[in-house]
């Protein structure tokens, strides 16, 4: 298989995976009767009859970050930096998985394991805020403007991720859809520069 036809199909999909999840998100809000995007957080639509819903879309975003490690490594495979980051993105969509997947239980009588859920969320906002410092310098070479919005997507996400364990609670579900933002335009950004991409693979 020609590599641009990798690169069209991986890309595609991580473009996918970003709709999908935002697709879901919408979906969830709308059939789920109880909930307020504004003051309940995401992880609330994972919970209740509809949870399967918000499930999917983590799930499907996770196989978009997947699929843009895949287009990504066949772009490139050299550089410790490189392969870390490539990494990165695979452990983003492993992590992905199991919040998606470990909050199908949550609300239930006698479950117990909110804090798993809640390291796990940790652990993506580390990874995600080390993720486009690390691989920035490299992607200028897919498109010259990725090393500076990498820069400003890790910038946003230092600034205002923090805060948003301060925010009331009236208010963290419209906050932390704000700050998840960045989760899918990162990604998607890159997938639609890998999709395109026509020129010689870096060496």
């Amino acid at each position: 298989m020609q590599k641009s036809i990798i690169y069209k199909i991986c890309g595609g999909l991580g473009i996918i995976g970003c709709v999908a999840v935002i697709a879901a998100d919408l979906a969830g809000i709308a059939v789920h009767e109880k909930h307020d995007p504004i003051s309940d957080t995401i992880s609330m639509l994972a919970i209740g009859k509809y949870g399967w819903i918000q499930d999917w879309g983590l799930d499907m975003l996770a196989v978009g970050y997947l699929a843009l490690a895949i287009g990504l490594c066949t772009w490139k495979r050299k550089g410790a930096k490189w392969i870390i980051s490539l990494i990165i993105i695979v452990l983003i969509s492993i992590n992905l998985v199991l919040i998606a997947e470990h909050n199908q239980y949550a609300g239930r009588p006698g479950y117990t394991g909110y804090n798993i859920h809640r390291e796990l969320v940790y652990i993506l906002a580390g990874l995600f805020l080390v993720l486009p410092i690390l691989i920035s310098f490299e992607l200028k070479s897919l498109k010259p403007f990725l090393k500076r919005f990498s820069l400003w997507i890790a910038a946003l996400w230092l600034i205002f991720a923090p805060f948003l364990m301060l925010i009331p609670d009236t208010l963290d579900g419209a906050y932390e859809r704000l700050i998840c933002t960045l989760l899918v335009i990162w990604p998607a950004t890159v997938s639609y520069q890998l999709m395109k991409f026509q020129g010689p693979n870096p060496k």
